[in-house]
């Protein structure tokens, strides 16, 4: 575990940052800063390690709401190269939460019917789509042939008193040869206020007009569950964009009683290629608007604005939702470092400018390929803010690192509250983020997914579950400030 002190000239460059930052003209959260806190005593919970070479398993990661109605959330897991009845097929995992919190073995599994499909590659909380009192899930198998080559296929799985079901209830794929559907899948919240969770759902290279533009789709919830058809279609509009890379609720931005989404477009080419660009779309009775109610767009070549999204939550305790974006290929003074920009909800809805940022300063440490604000962490009724490093490397090559930055008035603070590492070469730890309340305290747990995690020779891949706590060793940190456009 690295352990370092303060450089000398830290002091220099906090105040050069900050001159820097005033001339860009953005908010004064942006963060710099030296110090962290380590690992030390942040020693998972619980954790699950799959049982084959290669699986992936933790690829994957996400709260389940409460799919059995005990009052205690559950989390999905998902392993894409998982070979259970067909060879690396994919399959998925449920672990019920309980008073004690996650069961060493799972309570539920789904295993992919066809090589290669993927199955695992994304999973998330659907909320209530039927409105029966149990929460819903999604799935994802975004190489699944069906008709045509690589169309991509999401299921869907409503949940009941005994948890959820063999088979799936939903299920849905692109018509579009090489579309990738299910690329990204998010609960979409009720876009249409009718009583009904929608969801969301990407296909990072569909093409409609323009090749691997990529594609978002929306669908609405009802009484019988998911409706079989889109109530809404968005394409990319550029050659190679990307749009549906990622997807999630925003919760309401514009204050209109009808949910909002976000939908990352990380290689969108504005002034740089491949700089990034993030929309939300507002909902109305109907579905989604068609065009974006909001946008931002990253201004750095290869920043990849937009490859993580994440919102629908207060962080900075005024009461309006947030939305959080990350870049991973961000750098302030080091290639592809990464970045994560927090923007704030207002009575006009979301600002035009980040109100925090947070930048790291390693290279090749994709800071910000994966960002999580759906919880309250450390039970201050505020939402706080994970963070994934897959690639950074502390005392062993591309361990993976996830941070918390705890919500407070006004925004996180300068400095990470919490830190954990992967402690094995090339696991990248926190390649994907979850949370969840698993033992029903009111306090969300962290999970986080090592999928190149190693037993011995094998890459089988573990999930993590964690009590986030402060730790209390100093280790070398240091944010600045990025421009953005919208």
């Amino acid at each position: 575990m690295q352990k370092c002190g303060r450089f000398p000239f830290v002091v220099l460059l906090v105040c050069m940052a900050a001159a820097w930052l005033m001339a860009a003209h953005l908010s004064p959260a942006v963060v710099p800063g030296v110090t962290a806190q380590t690992d030390t005593i942040n020693f998972p919970q619980w954790y699950f390690e799959s049982d084959q070479a290669a699986a992936s398993l933790g690829f994957a990661a996400s709260g389940a709401g409460d799919v059995n109605g005990d009052g205690f959330e559950d989390i999905l897991v998902g392993a894409p190269k998982y070979s259970g009845a067909v060879h690396k097929a994919g399959t998925v995992l449920a672990f019920y939460g309980s008073a004690s919190g996650l069961q060493p073995g799972p309570q539920w599994r789904f295993d992919g019917d066809q090589t290669g499909a993927e199955l695992g590659f994304a999973v998330a909380a659907a909320g209530d789509v039927n409105d029966d009192g149990f929460d819903d899930v999604l799935l994802s198998a975004p190489r699944y042939n069906q008709d045509h080559t690589r169309e991509g296929r999401v299921y869907a799985f409503y949940g009941a008193p005994g948890g959820l079901p063999p088979t799936p209830d939903w299920q849905v794929e692109s018509n579009l040869v090489e579309a990738y559907l299910g690329w990204s899948v998010a609960g979409a919240g009720d876009v249409n206020n009718d009583g009904f969770a929608d969801v969301i759902i990407g296909a990072k290279w569909a093409q409609q007009n323009f090749f691997n533009e990529g594609m978002v789709q929306l669908y609405l919830g009802s009484a019988a569950g998911l409706e079989n058809l889109p109530a809404w279609t968005v394409y990319g509009g550029q050659a190679g964009a990307s749009l549906g890379t990622a997807v999630s609720s925003a919760g309401d931005i514009n204050h209109d009683g009808f949910a909002d989404v976000l939908v990352g477009v990380p290689l969108f080419d504005a002034s740089e290629e491949d700089a990034g660009r993030v929309l939300a779309f507002c909902g109305l009775v109907a579905g989604l608007a068609q065009t974006p109610c909001w946008s931002v767009t990253g201004m750095q070549q290869n920043g990849r604005l937009g490859e993580a999204v994440s919102g629908g939550g207060d962080v900075t305790g005024d009461g309006l939702d947030d939305v959080v974006i990350g870049a991973p290929g961000q750098n302030a003074t080091v290639p592809e470092a990464g970045a994560v920009f927090l923007f704030g909800g207002s009575a006009a809805g979301l600002s035009t400018e980040s109100w925090w940022t947070a930048v790291a300063n390693q290279s090749f440490a994709h800071f910000g390929a994966a960002v999580n604000m759906h919880h309250d962490l450390n039970g201050d009724s505020l939402h706080d803010v994970l963070v994934g490093a897959y690639t950074y490397s502390a005392d062993q090559s591309q361990e993976g690192r996830l941070y918390a930055f705890y919500g407070a008035l006004g925004g996180p603070g300068a400095q990470p509250d919490w830190i954990a590492e992967g402690n094995k070469a090339e696991a990248e730890f926190g390649f994907a983020l979850g949370s969840s309340d698993v033992d029903g305290d009111g306090q969300a747990e962290v999970l986080a997914g090592a999928p190149n995690y190693r037993k011995e020779t094998e890459l089988r891949g573990r999930i993590f579950l964690f009590e986030p706590v402060p730790g209390g060793t100093a280790v070398d940190e240091l944010f600045l400030p990025l421009v953005l456009k919208n």
